[in-house]
């Protein structure tokens, strides 16, 4: 497998979690073609809108996904860790 992302449809909004392309295959555009794929598929579906979270500190992922036409929501995306996190790696 060389790319892969979680996509789905609440009948409200669409969302895309975990796209990831292997490291020896980025730059090629596979993310960009998994993106269109989705969009397509939710498009297909009647999905009127795409969500997408991303952490604020992962600046180069927010540029890239401005570049295909991403745009911040100005919303607050609340959590709530019910099992800690094992790595000690920042909470989200």
């Amino acid at each position: 497998m060389v790319g892969a992302a979680m996509v789905g449809f609440d009948g409200h909004c669409g969302w895309v979690n975990y796209l990831a392309v292997d490291e020896s295959r980025r730059g090629a555009g596979l993310d960009a073609a998994i993106m269109a794929e989705a969009e397509r598929l939710l498009i297909e579906r009647g999905c009127p809108k795409l969500n997408l979270q991303v952490r604020s500190t992962n600046t180069d992922v927010i540029e890239w996904y401005r570049s295909l036409g991403y745009e911040p929501d100005h919303a607050v995306s609340l959590g709530k860790r019910l099992i800690p996190d094992a790595t000690g790696g920042p909470l989200y």
